[in-house]
C-alpha cells in the first residue's frame, strides 16, 4: 500500500480509533487501527476493542492498493508530531510501515492486516434519522448525570425511551441526580422501545458526529447500538439492564416555580463551589425568603461564604440543601441557551428539586436534596 494523505485528516481517523483502541489488552491485535485502501481517492480506517468498534472513510490520494495494521497509540502519537501538511505512507510485504513528512522518514513495524478482527454493521429492524444535533444535545445535556456506579450498572448509561408513535426521551441519572431531554422523531416509530447506552461509549458517539452536519441513522436490537454518518459507522454493546421508572420523579408536580437570573446564580454557586473545592460531597443551602434567596456554605475545614439573590419568591420561608457540585453541574448545563434565567421548582426541603429554563421547555433536571446540619 501506498498514499498520501493531508495530516488533519489522518489525524481526524485516529481520534476516532485511538479512543477505541486499547493500550494493553491479552488481545494485541486490537491495539493496532487497520488502514486499507478504497478505490482511488480514499481510504477505510477500522479499530475495535470487541465492545466498541468504528469504521470511517477518508479522503487520501492511492498510489498502490492494500492495506497496513499498525499500533494505534504510537502512530497517533507520532502524526500529532509531525509538522508537514501532506504525509505519505508507504508498507513493504514484510508488513514495515514507512511514514515520510517533510524531512521526517519514520520506520513502524506492522502486522499481519489480515488478523485484524472482521467489524460487521449489520441491518437492524428498530432504526431511524435523526438531526446529529438533536443527538449531540441530548449527550451534552445528559451526560453530567449519569451514574458510575458499578453496583447499579442500569444507572450506567443513557436511557433511550421511544414512546408511540413519535416521542423519544433521553435521560441520564445516578442515585443523587435526574437529568432528561425530551424529542420528537420526524415519523412514527415502529415499536417502544428503552435501551441503555454505555457513559464510555458516548465521548466516541459525539466524535462520529463531527463527521455529520445533517442527520445519522441510529439503529438497535437488544445487544447493539448503531449509529451512522455519511463517512463513519460506530457501533457499541449495550448495557443489557433494565432502567428504573423514574417518570414520578422527573414529572411531579411543584408549588413554588422561582425564577432566578442564570449568570448570577452560577457566579454564587461557583463561587462556593471554589471555597470548598476538593469535597465532592460539600452542601450548600438555599434559604427562600420572600423576594429573595440566599445561598450559602459553611464547613470548618473550608471555610464559609454567602451570597443573595433578588427573585420573585411568595410564601413561607423555605431552606433546602443540595451538594454543591451537583447544583453546579445541573445550572451549567444550561449555559448554551439563550435564555437569561432559569427556574427552580420544588415543594418541601425533603422533595426533588426541579431546574429548568423557559426556552428549553423539553429539558429539565432533577436534584434530591440532602440534609441539612447547620
Amino acid at each position: 500500500m501506498k498514499i498520501s494523505i493531508n495530516r488533519n485528516i489522518l489525524l481526524e481517523a485516529l481520534q476516532l480509533a485511538v479512543n477505541i483502541s486499547p493500550k494493553t489488552t491479552s488481545d494485541p491485535i486490537i491495539n493496532n487501527t487497520l488502514i486499507e485502501t478504497l478505490g482511488e481517492k480514499e481510504i477505510l480506517v477500522k479499530a475495535t476493542n470487541h465492545e466498541n468498534s468504528v469504521y470511517g472513510e477518508f479522503e487520501a490520494n492511492v498510489i498502490s492498493p492494500g492495506k497496513i495494521c499498525v499500533g494505534t497509540s504510537k502512530l497517533f502519537n507520532l502524526v500529532r508530531e509531525l509538522k508537514d501538511t501532506l504525509l505519505e505512507i508507504d508498507s513493504t510485504p514484510q508488513n514495515w510501515v514507512y511514514i515520510t513528512s517533510g524531512n521526517s522518514k519514520i520506520k513502524l513495524p506492522g502486522v499481519e492486516p489480515d488478523q485484524f478482527p472482521i467489524i460487521e454493521f449489520k441491518k437492524m429492524e428498530r432504526e431511524f434519522s435523526l438531526s446529529s444535533g438533536i443527538l449531540k444535545n441530548a449527550i451534552d445535556r445528559t451526560f453530567f448525570a449519569i451514574g458510575e456506579n458499578e453496583s447499579r450498572k442500569n444507572l450506567m448509561g443513557l436511557n433511550l425511551k421511544i414512546e408511540l408513535p413519535n416521542l423519544i426521551s433521553w435521560t441520564g441519572a445516578d442515585s443523587f441526580r435526574i437529568s432528561q431531554y425530551n424529542t420528537e422523531l420526524d415519523e412514527s416509530a415502529l415499536v417502544d422501545s428503552s435501551i441503555i447506552v454505555p457513559k464510555k461509549s458516548l465521548l466516541d458517539i459525539k466524535r462520529v458526529l463531527d463527521h455529520s452536519d445533517e442527520k445519522v441513522v441510529i439503529s438497535f436490537d437488544d445487544n447493539v447500538f448503531q449509529v451512522f454518518s455519511k463517512t463513519v459507522k460506530y457501533k457499541t454493546r449495550l448495557i443489557e439492564a433494565e432502567y428504573p421508572n423514574l417518570g414520578r420523579l422527573v414529572n411531579g408536580q411543584s408549588i413554588y416555580s422561582v425564577i432566578l437570573p442564570k449568570f448570577e446564580l452560577l457566579n454564587a454557586v461557583k463561587i462556593l463551589s471554589t471555597i470548598t473545592e476538593g469535597d465532592s460531597k460539600s452542601v450548600m443551602k438555599l434559604t427562600f425568603q420572600e423576594g429573595r434567596v440566599t445561598l450559602e456554605s459553611q464547613k470548618l475545614e473550608f471555610g464559609e461564604g454567602n451570597d443573595v439573590i433578588f427573585c420573585d419568591y411568595v410564601g413561607e420561608e423555605m431552606a433546602i440543601g443540595l451538594n454543591i457540585k451537583f447544583f453546579l453541574d445541573a445550572i451549567q448545563a444550561f449555559d448554551n441557551t439563550s435564555d437569561d434565567n432559569v427556574v427552580l421548582n420544588f415543594t418541601k426541603p425533603e422533595a426533588p428539586f426541579i431546574i429548568q429554563c423557559q426556552e428549553w421547555d423539553n429539558y429539565k433536571t432533577v436534584l434530591m436534596p440532602v440534609r441539612i446540619q447547620w
